[in-house]
């Protein structure tokens, strides 16, 4: 008789404990398992965002039919939250496909959207599995909104994020607004957060680092435009602004300018993913230095590529799922040597200074 697996209550607790192990005897092989998945079966995406490599026409990039349930089949039963997302728009993905797959194995949703697929049909179908819901808008100006996220158009979108936040207040489901820092918001921000609270309803706006991964990059960097000051002393008004309105700031940007600061207190469920986060934080408040994301991330890309967080640079490929298998991209060789390097501070370059790093020396 095969003895069936212990409840995913008890595997989640079962793979913190070993996480805290692990992490307290400095091992290099590691009985933990990520609970947080990024995976997306498809790289498709319905927008050309000027900031995202997609921009540049990539190629599409899609899991074989045939191997998608086998992958997912690997992949889900130690993960307690999916972002299904691989540079891509998550709603492109076969919701109807991957929900069924979501409830046999106890994973929550973490949806990061642009927000112009969005419908009441596609959000009622996906609430019951959503822990955190996210949309992408850069800004309250409609040409600056256009211009970064084209083919977008403002007013659609401003009306999707407003339904849907209002919709998930009604179930205490958490709706934060990202926007992704560059010159043209800079002068504008203390009125993207009157925007956020009286347009869209929301209290929670996270303030993202831009990223060198286009032609674009020079032209859209605020920092290489306007300067540290300038967008230092930008941010603090739009701080100030936020603590007026009552709206939860986080700024995943370099130092000294990476903060969080919460005005608001955010509905929530608590489920398990809402408690395997504050677990995590609370983990990672306590090894600073060791990159939370190396601690119980991975990222699978369609074409089965693994890397140990959502930034996914090259330097740090750990293998292919798809070929190798998940254990011996999680626990294999060049995982240890990161393992490694993070345990005794002699970080990878493309790892320093990341805000994802950085992070939980702002939490509170």
């Amino acid at each position: 008789m095969t003895t069936p697996p212990a409840p995913k209550y008890r595997r989640e607790l079962s793979s913190f404990v070993a996480l805290n192990t692990a992490l307290a005897q400095q091992k290099l092989v590691w009985d933990s398992k990520p609970y947080f998945l990024e995976y997306s079966t498809n790289s498709s995406c319905n927008l050309r965002c000027k900031m995202c490599p997609q921009s540049e026409e990539l190629p599409m990039v899609s899991t074989p039919r045939d191997k998608r349930e086998e992958l997912l089949d690997q992949l889900l039963p130690h993960a307690t939250i999916l972002t299904p997302s691989a540079l891509s728009e998550p709603l492109l993905n076969n919701m109807k496909t991957l929900i069924p797959k979501l409830q046999e194995h106890q994973v929550s949703l973490n949806i990061i959207t642009n927000g112009a697929l969005m419908t009441p049909e596609v959000l009622e179908m996906m609430l019951p599995h959503i822990h955190q819901l996210t949309f992408s808008i850069d800004s309250q100006i409609k040409e600056i909104f256009e211009m970064m996220r084209s083919p977008a158009n403002f007013e659609e979108v401003t009306e999707k994020a407003r339904l849907s936040v209002a919709r998930c207040k009604e179930v205490a489901l958490p709706v934060t607004i990202h926007m992704v820092l560059v010159a043209d918001n800079v002068p504008h921000l203390e009125g993207f957060v009157d925007y956020v609270v009286d347009d869209l309803g929301a209290h929670d706006i996270t303030v993202l680092e831009l990223l060198d991964s286009t032609n674009d990059f020079d032209q859209l960097d605020a920092f290489g435009v306007h300067g540290e000051e300038v967008v230092g002393a930008a941010l603090e008004k739009m701080r100030a602004r936020c603590e007026e309105r009552g709206v939860n700031l986080r700024i995943e940007v370099h130092a000294p300018h990476g903060q969080e600061f919460t005005y608001y207190d955010q509905p929530a469920r608590i489920n398990s993913a809402a408690i395997m986060d504050i677990m995590h934080v609370e983990l990672a408040k306590s090894h600073l230095g060791f990159c939370p994301h190396v601690m119980g991330y991975l990222k699978v890309e369609p074409d089965g590529e693994a890397f140990p967080c959502c930034r996914g640079p090259r330097e740090l490929r750990l293998g292919n799922v798809i070929e190798d298998g998940f254990e011996a991209v999680w626990n294999g060789e060049p995982m240890q040597r990161l393992r490694k390097q993070m345990f005794e501070g002699n970080l990878p370059k493309v790892c320093q200074g990341c805000a994802v790093l950085e992070a939980p020396k702002w939490f509170k």
